[in-house]
């Protein structure tokens, strides 16, 4: 299954705010993630769409799932070890 698709899938868009995923994706309040974003501390890049400090916060989804992909490869060999 190709994680990529699959979050194009659900949010059907290539960009997706942080607030729409901060709480499920990091166990993170807004507030708590745009302070992570500002200080480039979450695990994936955040940019602005424009130059604008009101403009939203964007994750993209290939970002996301690369990283969300790499987190699962991490652990399974660390269950596989275990098991």
């Amino acid at each position: 299954m190709n994680t990529e698709l699959m979050l194009f899938a659900r949010y059907e868009k290539p960009y997706v705010r942080l607030e729409d995923v901060c709480e499920e994706l990091f166990n993170l309040c807004e507030r708590k993630a745009k302070e992570a974003a500002a200080s480039q501390s979450l695990p994936v890049p955040v940019l602005r769409m424009t130059g604008s400090r009101k403009s939203p916060l964007m994750i993209k989804l290939s970002d996301l799932a690369e990283y969300l992909d790499a987190r699962h490869e991490e652990y399974t060999k660390v269950w596989e070890k275990v098991k």
